[in-house]
């Protein structure tokens, strides 16, 4: 029987394996094709004289000896956009999908050979180190070299018009919904306009590499998401539209193009990379800590500012390389936008959110019944003391169902989630990142492991306590009770469940010298920088082209620096963990919040790009009330005209203008 090695995307270990029996077809596909073409065994002839040769085991060595030591490979790319709005391709996933065809399964082709024959691997790196990450697919196991080579050639035989554009290298990661590759774009640099997905972040953004274009003759990487064709067609069409909306936001993936051939969808994004959770989140030191979160929170705090939720961040959607200090928030599958009416059932006790209140505020006590509430909780409070043989589940339950959006992953599900409120808001992704922080200072991944929402909401309860969790509960119209005895009324602090987890959370490390700030570049990194730091660091000031040196890499912290970072980050954690929706930081509170705050460098508030129509040049933005288009008004020979703009374009960034109106002067 045949061995299948896959690589696991998700560093979440509670999800399933990507051998699960839900992708199963391609294994299916693969066993069908080796019985007709055979085992594949590289040859001299097919360009690498064998993947076991001691010529290809040397030159594995090679790479992963490149690995240990670099600082920096390639990051993002850009992609398809024609240079005229009216000219936009249309995806258009509202038709119902067409069957699929019988596919013709094709031997792979040879994915060693991408170079020209003439030209040596290691000559043929250039500064940038492109051809290590074209050749990453050498460092995995020969038969997981096949299976992605397989799968390589059933995607470019089911979307045949995607090798004239890409030349797909690598597997970055397979899911239930999607696989992702990495490829090369073959087009970057003289067929597509990439202006409205690069956008316009300032140098002293931290986003800034979003930006900055690529120079003429460097190879360009992007990442290719093959949706599978069990995907609801509405959660593509959502997916796509919700992403299209990201554009311009900070540290978020970029939507370049999507498109469709029959019954396959295709998006194309920038590659990143990135490093599993895993392998740093133990070593990382509070300057590293303290970037991550500030590139999380920056999009967050952008998404939200469009109405829109991701419901799913962890570490598997958050693309973080720890040598630069750098991450994209990815994988919008599961996202939603903010729904602001209220059920007829249910309603909770809070608001919708609201541009002054973006995770809601309190209701007035006139717009519920205060009464009936507390007799709720007074019923809860009594089956809380039964003894154990008068607690379950009615056998009939007459109440009326409550429907609420539960969409995430275990471990990460906010209170409110698992209450199923149904007037949710972008705080369940401030808990979601509050469990992260709570990884990096408890030195623990995961933590939480519930099978079920109960379960879940029982081991919050288990550190809030009973009373702050039957407070959580009635905000949201429901109640909390519980006769397990070993929640206790009032809890502990989540400072003091890290100290539990963690006895040695005070006591300073040595920097680890791969890692941002502390690792050098000069000796790491081959000469340029595609993810410039965090703005909000030590190193924000420098740009693209500039190498560091050792003068730049920050002192080791002494004890009372660690101890005061340390004691920044619990307080930081408390408010990015309330319990209560509506009490909970916000993304923009907490980079102002002093953990991640640096008076040395510019506020936030100046480089946030505002969604289409706010912003200094907002009053010159409109929406076509009968095609929803978007469009700037400009200067045509002194007469003001309005023009169609398409996402990623128009955005004002923070007290400056959008590209349309920076040399343009109107009067209202």
């Amino acid at each position: 029987m045949a061995t299948i090695l896959l690589s696991q995307h998700s560093s979440n270990p509670l999800e399933v394996g990507s051998s699960d029996i839900r992708n199963k077809a391609y294994h299916e596909e693969y066993v069908s094709a080796r019985n007709t073409n055979g085992t594949f065994s590289p040859t001299s002839e097919d360009g690498h004289n064998g993947l076991e040769s001691p010529d290809m085991v040397e030159y594995h060595n090679h790479l992963a000896h490149l690995y240990s030591k670099q600082g920096v490979v390639p990051s993002t790319i850009k992609r398809r956009r024609p240079s005229h709005p009216d000219e936009l391709p249309v995806v258009d996933l509202d038709e119902s999908m067409e069957s699929a065809d019988d596919m013709n399964f094709e031997a792979p082709h040879d994915m060693g050979n991408l170079d020209d024959d003439d030209e040596d691997p290691d000559e043929d790196a250039d500064a940038d180190g492109e051809t290590d990450e074209e050749k990453t697919l050498y460092l995995k196991p020969p038969e997981e070299q096949q299976e992605i080579q397989l799968e390589i050639a059933n995607l470019n035989n089911a979307v045949p018009s995607l090798s004239e554009d890409y030349t797909i290298v690598d597997r970055l990661g397979t899911g239930t919904f999607s696989s992702v590759y990495k490829a090369i774009d073959l087009a970057y640099h003289y067929k597509w306009d990439n202006t409205a997905w690069h956008g316009y972040h300032p140098p002293t953004s931290s986003a800034h590499y979003q930006s900055a274009p690529y120079s003429p003759g460097t190879k360009v990487f992007v990442a290719i998401k093959r949706i599978y064709v069990t995907s609801n067609p509405e959660r593509i069409r959502n997916e796509i539209s919700i992403m299209e909306d990201c554009r311009g936001c900070r540290h978020t993936s970029q939507l370049i193009t999507a498109f469709r051939h029959q019954d396959q969808v295709v998006a194309i994004m920038p590659y990143t990379r990135n490093e599993d959770f895993r392998e740093f989140y133990k070593d990382l030191s509070m300057a590293g800590i303290k970037a991550y979160f500030r590139c999380m929170f920056r999009a967050l705090r952008d998404i939200h500012a469009r109405g829109i939720i991701h419901r799913d961040v962890k570490p598997a959607n958050f693309l973080y390389d720890p040598r630069t200090g750098v991450g994209a928030l990815c994988d919008f599958g599961l996202a939603s936008r903010m729904d602001g009416s209220t059920p007829a059932h249910g309603a909770c006790l809070h608001t919708s959110a609201t541009r002054e209140h973006p995770h809601g505020k309190i209701r007035g006590r006139n717009d519920y019944d205060v009464d009936l509430l507390k007799k709720m909780q007074r019923e809860a409070r009594q089956k809380s003391s039964w003894s154990s043989d008068r607690v379950g589940y009615p056998d009939k339950d007459t109440r009326a169902p409550s429907k609420a959006n539960r969409a995430g992953t275990r471990g990460f599900r906010a209170p409110e989630v698992l209450l199923k409120c149904s007037q949710q808001t972008g705080a369940i992704d401030v808990w979601s990142a509050g469990m992260i922080l709570l990884f990096f200072l408890a030195g623990k991944f995961p933590l939480l492991q519930s099978s079920d929402d109960i379960e879940a909401l029982m081991e919050i309860a288990t550190i809030i306590g009973r009373q702050k969790m039957e407070k959580t509960a009635i905000l949201h119209s429901r109640t909390f009770a519980t006769n397990v005895p070993s929640i206790s009324q009032e809890g502990i602090s989540w400072r003091e469940f890290v100290e539990k987890q963690n006895p040695n959370i005070f006591k300073t490390r040595t920097p680890d010298p791969r890692y941002y700030p502390y690792n050098d570049y000069e000796t790491h990194s081959p000469g340029r920088l595609d993810h410039p730091p965090s703005s909000s660091s030590s190193y924000g000031s420098r740009s693209r082209s500039t190498t560091p040196t050792r003068a730049n890499i920050p002192a080791p912290p002494t004890a009372e620096s660690h101890r005061i970072e340390v004691e920044a980050a619990l307080s930081l954690l408390a408010e990015v963990m309330h319990p209560e929706s509506t009490r909970r930081i916000t993304p923009r509170g907490a980079l102002y919040h002093p953990f991640l705050a640096d008076p040395s460098e510019p506020e936030d508030d100046d480089l946030f790009p505002h969604p289409f129509g706010d912003g200094v040049c907002g009053k010159w933005h409109y929406v076509d009330e009968r095609t929803d288009e978007q469009y700037v008004i400009i200067l045509d020979d002194g007469e003001q005209k309005g023009r169609r703009v398409i996402s990623g374009e128009g955005i004002s960034i923070g007290r400056w203008p959008c590209e349309f109106h920076r040399h343009e002067c109107y009067e209202e």
